[in-house]
């Protein structure tokens, strides 16, 4: 399964919020990331998309950080990715806030008719990597969330 730019330009939230389809390495560096790991790939700003929504409640959600299309033979997906290169404890990192993430960006996405993927992925610094990743895995172990570094997203979705 890789980053399909049709898949995520086409999104009904990419249609309806076409202003928030954004370069991800724009939404990288927002988030904390230096350089510019990525070409021309664009994402949905969940935050944005999020915090510019008309509904009070949807304002009050928590959100990944950006969800981008997916593709592998027939099948689109969506992925939800949050970076969270500013943590310099991952042990700090809250269950429930990372749960709420994933429960909330799901909600954001419910309708569009495109499947998220059951992977949920969370992007940290390189030098945090294993402790984020056990971290992870014992606080998340039923969500399928992946501790990656970004240039294992880039190697395994794009």
């Amino acid at each position: 399964m890789k980053y399909c730019h049709q898949s995520t330009i086409s999104h009904p939230l990419a249609i309806a919020y076409p202003g928030f389809l954004e370069n991800i390495n724009l939404i990288f560096q927002v988030e904390g990331g230096n350089g510019v790991p990525f070409n021309h790939e664009v994402a949905l700003n969940l935050d944005k998309i999020k915090d510019n929504s008309g509904n009070t409640d949807i304002k009050h959600m928590r959100s990944m950080d950006m969800v981008i299309g997916m593709k592998e033979n027939n099948n689109i997906f969506s992925l939800l990715v949050d970076f969270k290169l500013r943590c310099n404890n991952p042990v700090n990192i809250s269950e429930g806030e990372c749960r709420d993430k994933i429960k909330h960006s799901k909600r954001l996405l419910f309708g569009s008719g495109i499947s998220v993927h059951n992977r949920y992925v969370f992007i940290f610094n390189d030098d945090l990597l294993n402790v984020s990743r056990r971290v992870l895995s014992m606080r998340l172990a039923n969500a399928f969330a992946d501790a990656l570094s970004i240039d294992d997203l880039k190697s395994i979705y794009f």
